[in-house]
């Protein structure tokens, strides 16, 4: 499947800082799956004013997640990757890529689902022996859940296909090319309220998904270094935007013009697949299962402990608060 990494958003809000009268800085972001809700998060705030508030102009490219998210920020094409697969920070920090992670992004997967024909054989992952199963890109959030979920399924030899974002799933889906697809709402729901297609398997079907870190924030360690100060601000608007998501009705309207949907099913999706938990940005949770899942996936070297990988975090927002 073709990868390609488009720059679908700028936004030059303001050359003044009103708060500072200083020249207004510009972080470069890389996000994938555009039209999600967690991913439309930061472009949500933008529309909001809270990043001109602190003085940042922020330019948005959107990747089909997994590698062109972390090659993104590793390459330093951008300052920082949201959203982006925890196991593929860990994969590339160990391997020495300048990164670091600022924060989680999110915990748990209620907003990931396979699914598969309406009309064909398979109702569970226990039925995918053999089969071919979507996910967005090795690396992903996608991919670690996916592994998990085969893994207590008990299924060892479903053929595993990278398809980058979920819209991509559909199409191979409904012609037979793959058998299982994977989702992100918004992409798959009118098959499935159509009867077309049935949810097989959900993120938090695993209770060991649900309380672990699955996405993160990431940055280029030049930014943090060159760039402290901006990053700070950034994560104070984040953390106002992603309150402003679940608290104002305006919010909502914003995602549905981003993501191009109707109003009812923008708050569909917010309310039905997220919860400000799931938005939580105070901590890394089920760091060792990770580990052991990118150990299993060969993406490091050996067994490691959260005590090897310690240097990969610095929450600019907790360090900021010293």
């Amino acid at each position: 499947m073709k990868q390609i990494i488009a720059v679908v958003l700028a936004t030059a809000l303001a050359a003044t800082a009103a708060q500072t009268g200083a020249q207004a800085e510009t972080l470069k972001l890389a996000i994938p799956q555009r039209g999600a809700w967690d991913t439309s998060i930061t472009e949500i705030g933008v529309k909001a004013g809270f990043f001109k508030e602190v003085g940042l102009d922020i330019e948005l490219t959107y990747t089909e997640g997994g590698a062109a998210n972390e090659q993104a920020v590793i390459s330093g094409s951008v300052d920082m990757a949201m959203a982006t697969g925890f196991l593929g920070m860990i994969s590339a920090y160990v391997k020495g890529a300048p990164i670091r992670v600022i924060a989680p992004e999110a915990t748990g997967a209620s907003d990931i689902f396979w699914y598969a024909k309406a009309d064909g054989p398979i109702k569970s992952l226990k039925d995918t022996h053999g089969k071919s199963i979507a996910f967005s890109n090795p690396g992903s959030s996608s991919n670690l859940i996916l592994l998990t979920l085969l893994k207590q399924a008990e299924v060892s030899d479903a053929k595993l296909v990278p398809v980058g974002a979920a819209p991509n799933a559909i199409p191979l889906v409904m012609t037979g090319q793959v058998d299982v697809g994977w989702s992100t709402p918004p992409a798959a729901l009118k098959e499935l309220d159509d009867k077309q297609v049935v949810i097989i398997a959900r993120g938090n079907d695993s209770p060991e998904i649900r309380n672990e870190t699955v996405r993160v924030i990431a940055v280029n360690l030049a930014t943090l270094q060159k760039n402290r100060d901006a990053l700070v601000r950034f994560m104070q608007a984040y953390r106002k935007s992603v309150d402003y998501a679940y608290s104002d009705p305006k919010a909502l309207q914003a995602y549905a013009e981003i993501a191009n949907i109707p109003l009812p099913v923008a708050t569909r999706i917010a309310k039905d697949f997220f919860s400000p938990e799931f938005h939580q940005l105070d901590g890394i949770k089920g760091e060792q299962r990770v580990l052991d899942e990118a150990l299993a996936a060969k993406r490091i070297p050996k067994a490691m402990t959260p005590d090897d990988i310690k240097g990969l975090y610095d929450f600019v927002l907790k360090t900021a608060a010293k």
